[in-house]
């Protein structure tokens, strides 16, 4: 039996990153939200290719935020929205939904990329459920089918959560994600393609959604926005004094300019990285998708690759690989958190339709870590090995 020293993630802060924090704490005098992050913030949307972007504490802020921006801009009069979202999905992503008090139906996703199943669409349009916001996860690097999801809710508003999908592209229209909905979300957490420590980014390409987050992300603080609108703003409001005006409800989920620095270095490295990760996934499909076990593999086009997935054809065959991965030292977490729905947090909540695929992911599926370390070589050596495990 061979041994592996296979983690979910390495870490990725080098020489280089170590150095600029070094430089940075030796010369700046600002440490709090300043000329780093908006430098941080300008690359980001160069890279993404948007208008504007935000840099918040982690991923979970940023979907809260742009969530309740979206709410306040173009649902002003709506006490709540009907938001889809699918049921493989992470759980601060659903927990901001009920604590924004929105009413929330899930949809099932396919295997193949991860894209809402029509058949489960069908289900709630025949249970007249329409949906205000389509709030679509990218899962684990594959880009939704974006052209599916907008032939299937065309008026729907969609928000992007691409917290696991950095750079991933729909192989249909070529488009990165996060450049379809109203705006998108990013997270740089240890685990994800790039890492500031905790951190977070929107993008959006509307000015006065943009403006609208700014102030809401320091506090509600009228200082906070565009300099056109902080004008209106304060003379609307001409008997407050400027320094503390807050038109909107705010909060504070700013980052470090220490943060940012981490963050520019490390976006420099981010094609040359997602490569890397799309070239072992394509290895690891070419080595699946024979397997007599492996039921389904998701397509390798556009992929970021944040993990490897394994969908088995049995639960059996699933549990047995999982504790055969762990004795070669081999990392396995479930299928993003299996089904949502049957966490404890998700009590006395009752799906109206069925998902199937999300209730077999949750016992058949599950992943292990992909990133720039790990290799075409490993992956099959790693093939070869499962082959005397089965």
């Amino acid at each position: 039996m061979r041994s592996f020293k296979w983690p979910l993630q390495r870490n990725t802060i080098g020489l280089q990153e170590r150095l600029s924090q070094i430089k940075f704490w030796a010369t700046a005098d600002r440490f709090t939200n300043g000329p780093e992050v908006r430098a941080f913030e300008k690359e980001w949307s160069d890279w993404q290719g948007c208008e504007y972007s935000l840099y918040v504490g982690n991923g979970s802020v940023a979907n809260f935020l742009l969530l309740d921006a979206v709410k306040e801009k173009f649902f002003p009069k709506h006490e709540k929205l009907t938001i889809f979202a699918p049921a493989i999905n992470w759980a601060t992503n659903i927990s901001t939904f009920f604590q924004q008090r929105h009413n929330v139906y899930f949809y099932d996703i396919d295997y193949t990329s991860y894209s809402p199943t029509i058949e489960s669409v069908t289900e709630l349009a025949e249970k007249g459920i329409k949906p205000d916001i389509i709030y679509l996860t990218h899962v684990l690097g594959i880009s939704n089918d974006m052209q599916r999801v907008k032939d299937l809710w065309p008026g729907a508003m969609i928000i992007e959560d691409c917290c696991e999908s950095h750079g991933a592209v729909d192989p249909r229209s070529g488009a990165k994600v996060g450049t379809t909905g109203i705006g998108s979300t990013f997270s740089f957490y240890f685990g994800h393609h790039m890492n500031t420590v905790e951190g977070g980014m929107i993008s959006v390409n509307d000015r006065d959604l943009y403006n609208l987050m700014r102030a809401k992300r320091s506090h509600g603080l009228s200082r906070e926005m565009l300099p056109h609108q902080r004008n209106l703003v304060e003379h609307e409001y001409s008997d407050i004094d400027p320094s503390f005006l807050f038109p909107t409800k705010g909060y504070n989920f700013r980052n470090t300019e220490s943060g940012a620095v981490l963050g520019r270095v490390q976006l420099k490295k981010l094609d040359t990285w997602n490569k890397k990760r799309s070239e072992n996934y394509y290895a690891f499909c070419m080595q699946m998708t024979p397997q007599h076990w492996i039921e389904h593999v998701a397509t390798p086009e556009g992929n970021s690759a944040m993990t490897l997935p394994f969908h088995c054809c049995t639960e059996r065959q699933a549990s047995h690989l999982k504790k055969e991965l762990k004795k070669r030292g081999i990392e396995t977490r479930p299928f993003l958190v299996g089904n949502l729905l049957l966490q404890p947090f998700m009590s006395g909540y009752t799906s109206p339709i069925k998902l199937p695929n999300t209730e077999k992911m949750h016992t058949h599926s599950f992943y292990i870590g992909n990133n720039q370390f790990v290799t075409p070589a490993d992956i099959r050596a790693l093939a070869q090995e499962l082959k005397c495990v089965f």
